[in-house]
């Protein structure tokens, strides 16, 4: 069954499956964010998504992890940092409410285009709300991994702010994605490799909250790669930011 379970020094999660469970997860993921430039507005979240997908493709064809499940099946798995996973939950639930509306790439005029073989199209489109399924199924791994990793009463909050897009008591709002800036993403990994394993079970959920939540702190960030971007005429999810260096070797 696919697990999804935190790692012994709490750097991230490790994500294991059978070939037929990881490469389901695989197919479901590149389904549900579409084609090149079929969200625009997402590009630059579609390609870190990709990033993932890069993972578990490696992994089901054996150049990551490998072992037995109880059953005697080979099981494959690899690890994730605890940040990037934080931001591939909340993420895929922006690229599933555009794949269960109108604006689903699959259902605008000329999507067949996109395929070599245009049958393709509408085998996808058939599949689509099993493959959105499944998403779903992975992002409940991924926020049950984190129940069990931060305090409990943190989880409640952070859950409940989130779920109920808007929290009165601290006056944050979710964050939406569209036109995010992925170099938050790297700043948080960064900072939470940095803390000691002892610390990162509280300091995991502020970080959580730093990702799922608009902040000051993000908006000064976005302004200056937006800013820099348009001076140097590159696509704003180009650019990388000093600093930001990750160590060779990663102790999970």
């Amino acid at each position: 069954m696919l697990a999804i379970k935190t790692t012994e020094k709490l750097t991230g999660v490790t994500v294991s499956g059978t070939y037929g469970e990881l490469n389901a997860l695989y197919d479901a993921l590149s389904n549900v964010t579409g084609e090149e430039e079929s969200y625009p507005e997402l590009e630059a979240c579609r390609i870190r998504v990709l990033g993932l997908c890069y993972d578990i493709r490696h992994a089901y064809q054996g150049d990551r992890n490998r072992g037995k499940n109880e059953y005697g099946e080979e099981i494959f798995s690899f690890e994730y940092l605890w940040p990037e996973m934080i931001f591939i939950f909340a993420v895929l639930d922006e690229f599933n409410r555009l794949s269960e509306g109108s604006r689903c790439y699959l259902k605008q005029e000329g999507a067949e285009k996109l395929f070599y073989h245009p049958e393709t199209k509408d085998a996808l489109l058939e599949r689509l709300p099993d493959d959105i399924a499944y998403v779903r199924y992975f992002q409940n791994l991924i926020k049950n991994a984190f129940q069990r990793t931060i305090a409990p009463n943190r989880f409640k909050k952070i859950m409940s702010d989130y779920e109920n897009d808007y929290s009165y008591s601290y006056a944050r709002t979710r964050r939406y994605f569209m036109r995010f800036c992925p170099q938050w993403v790297d700043i948080q990994n960064v900072k939470y490799l940095k803390r000691a394993p002892e610390k990162r079970k509280s300091y995991l959920a502020t970080i959580a909250e730093k990702i799922m939540f608009d902040n000051l702190d993000y908006d000064a960030m976005e302004d200056a790669v937006f800013g820099f971007a348009k001076e140097e005429g590159v696509p704003y999810y180009e650019i990388e930011l000093n600093g930001m260096e990750y160590p060779d070797d990663i102790e999970w």
